[in-house]
């Protein structure tokens, strides 16, 4: 049995355990980040310096006042030097002689001007500083949400919503705090340490050394803990942003989520991921705290060393009280402006992070734009595609030696079964991959010398995947085509046949269709999708699966929307739907990565939509006029 007051052996062994689990979570915080962990440095800072550049008037405007306002607040500790050798003990041979304050009430005054000067002044520092950082969040957010956008489609295709949106905004708002809160206390506080010690060196020269050889103590302390911040605030970054990229694609399927009754189950999910960023967060916290820790403990012995040393000159009578007393009153003061003049190159990594993973973002290549590629004034729409090969990255080739003709004015119906690559070739004719063999050519024009922009508006789609915005239904229609009048709108809604349907809301066309369309049915959707297509009037129009999901009722309407649509314009349908098949003039098979013209009885019965198309196909002659 254990002595009272002793511990146990299942005691010390679980004592035992837990140091050996602190001990291993404090090598983990302080270990040395791989060089895969050591993102950017003070050249991405350098490198958002353009967004500054137009704006230096403001910023040095900003300056002058930070460096007056430091200066003047400088001058404060010097009244206690005033207040005891001047006032209380009558030194003559004080300061009197440039601030010729020889009374109590003098003093008083003269500090309730200086501080309505520098208040002054430090709200003038705050706008101008205001100024600076909105213009500069503006210019970036702008650049960088405009170099996002002209991103190819297969980027937005291979990465989650949530991701790209983080990477964009949590980021940007870093910089914006550095901008913001970070960066004008810095200078602030750099400004009055240097005028600080223009006083203490004028104060006592060697208690000034006495301070100044605490410094490279401090150096010691931005060696130890910048690249373990640094990479630590990378891992948080890269974690938050799947953690956006989760709650995003969670929000966006609530639908399928409700259904399948699994809220636990993705709450589980997103908890986990929320628990590894707590845990990085948690070892960030604690460097944080390691490396203040041995920064107060630093200014702690800096100020022991001014009492000891300044005490010894005052007793000596090689210092007088009242330099003592301003001495100290300096070091106090100043003690935090020192704090963040050393720490500055710790506290700015997580914004050196940030702007490394902005910089990455403005590294990523964007799609060809117009310059140096073709954007012909007239184009009649014939389409040519010659021994197209393609395949995904890290897959198997999806066409192979694809060749096929539409001309302006055909209807061509593409069928086959589902994952053969029909859509594939719709994504190639959009240009949001390139195939590696073969070409696509438009008007007797290689697709690839065209400008894609320009391509996009020779195209109008309308698909299974319907996306409206959160505005009214005449802004969605309006969409395709920003300058249309509003007696162009409706033309287009009377010719999609969704006219009326607008009408029978109370707002009519100004009814806000809530987020992606929901306020309204799925056949509407699809039918304003077509008065988007009948307004923008594009010379080929493509067709993906329009009237999959629509009851055969509304199927009917749609149908008939669809072919007037189709008239004089070349037309690629994909559909599975044999009523739809019925609008097209020629139908290609495509199967094991080729494509071939079939007559609708010879299309074989494998193919589940040519089943039904064998026996209900009916050619439209008016679509080919």
């Amino acid at each position: 049995m254990p002595e009272a007051g002793g511990l146990s052996g299942i005691q010390c062994s679980g004592l035992f355990r837990r140091s050996r689990r602190g001990l291993s979570f404090v090598r983990e915080v302080l270990r040395s980040p791989s060089g895969a962990e050591r993102p950017g440095g003070t050249e991405d800072i350098a490198f958002f310096l353009r967004y500054v550049r137009p704006l230096w008037k403001v910023g040095a405007s900003a300056l002058l006042a930070t460096v007056f306002v430091a200066g003047l607040k400088a001058l404060i500790p010097l009244s206690s030097k005033v207040f005891i050798d001047d006032i209380l003990l009558g030194n003559e041979a004080g300061l009197s002689s440039l601030f010729p304050v020889s009374s109590l009430t003098a003093l008083a005054a003269a500090l309730l001007l200086l501080g309505a000067v520098m208040g002054g002044m430090d709200v003038l520092r705050s706008y101008l500083m205001a100024q600076l950082r909105e213009r500069f969040s503006l210019a970036l957010q702008t650049d960088l949400f405009d170099h996002v956008l002209r991103f190819p489609l297969s980027y937005f295709r291979s990465q989650q919503t949530g991701y790209v949106m983080s990477r964009v905004s949590d980021d940007v708002q870093i910089l914006q705090y550095v901008f913001s809160q970070f960066l004008p206390t810095m200078i602030a506080n750099v400004m009055y340490v240097a005028f600080a010690f223009v006083v203490l060196f004028s104060l006592n020269l060697r208690l000034t050394l006495v301070v100044l050889a605490f410094v490279p103590f401090f150096l010691l302390v931005n060696v130890l803990f910048i690249g373990r911040i640094r990479a630590a605030s990378y891992r948080e970054r890269e974690r938050q942003a799947y953690v956006s990229r989760d709650l995003a694609e969670v929000i966006t399927g609530i639908d399928t989520v409700k259904t399948h009754a699994a809220e636990d189950r993705e709450a589980g999910r997103i908890s986990r991921t929320l628990r590894d960023v707590v845990q990085i967060r948690i070892k960030n916290t604690m460097l944080a705290a390691f490396s203040e820790y041995i920064r107060i403990g630093v200014q702690f012995l800096m100020l022991v060393a001014v009492f000891w040393y300044g005490g010894s000159e005052v007793i000596a009578g090689a210092m007088s009280v009242g330099d003592f007393v301003a001495f100290t009153v300096y070091i106090a003061t100043f003690a935090a402006s020192v704090s963040i003049f050393f720490s500055f190159p710790v506290v700015i990594q997580p914004a050196l992070t940030s702007a490394a993973r902005i910089r990455e973002i403005f590294g990523l290549e964007r799609e060809v734009g117009e310059e140096g590629l073709l954007a012909p004034e007239h184009f009649r729409g014939q389409i040519a595609f010659t021994d197209i090969a393609f395949a995904y990255p890290g897959g198997a080739p999806v066409l192979r030696g694809v060749s096929f003709t539409a001309r302006p004015g055909d209807v061509i119906a593409v069928v086959g079964r589902t994952g053969v690559g029909k859509t594939t070739l719709i994504n190639l004719l959009m240009k949001a991959f390139s195939p590696q063999a073969g070409t696509i050519m438009l008007d007797g024009i290689d697709l690839a010398d065209l400008d894609p922009r320009w391509v996009r508006r020779q195209i109008s789609v309308v698909s299974q995947e319907i996306f409206l915005f959160h505005t009214t239904i005449e802004e969605n229609i309006r969409y395709s085509r920003p300058e249309a009048s509003r007696g162009e709108v409706i033309e287009a809604a009377r010719k999609a046949q969704v006219h009326d349907d607008i009408l029978g809301f109370p707002n009519g066309y100004a009814t806000v269709v809530g987020e992606r369309g929901t306020r309204l049915s799925v056949g509407q959707r699809q039918r304003i999708a077509i008065a988007r297509a009948f307004l923008k009037d594009a010379p080929i129009l493509i067709l993906d699966e329009p009237t999959s999901a629509l009851d055969t009722a509304t199927e009917r309407q749609v149908q008939e929307a669809l072919g007037t649509l189709a008239r004089r314009r070349t037309t690629l349908l994909i559909s599975h739907r044999p009523s739809l098949l019925a609008i097209a003039g020629r139908i290609l098979l495509l199967e094991e990565g080729r494509v071939r013209e079939v007559e609708p009885g010879s299309i074989p019965a494998g193919d589940a939509a040519a089943a039904d198309a064998q026996k209900r196909h009916r050619p439209v002659a008016a679509c080919n006029p």
